[in-house]
């Protein structure tokens, strides 16, 4: 059986969830970066450095301004 991709640890009969467990991801996700607007630029300029569109120093700054804004 799969693992729960919410990182539970514990096993799904289907699906990559357990019922609720993604819901539960998404707010653990959003509280640890501070807002469900901040989480969205972090996706943001992670997407645009894997297309290279920008560089390692210019994704440090902004991944340490988005953090800053907690």
């Amino acid at each position: 059986m799969p693992e729960c991709a919410c990182g539970c640890g514990e096993q799904t009969k289907k699906g990559k969830y357990l019922q609720g467990h993604e819901q539960k991801l998404r707010k653990e996700l959003e509280e640890k970066v501070g807002s469900l607007q901040l989480l969205s630029s972090l996706v943001k300029v992670t997407q645009k450095y894997a297309q290279e569109q920008m560089g390692l120093t210019d994704l440090g700054r902004l991944v340490k301004l988005i953090y800053s804004k907690e």
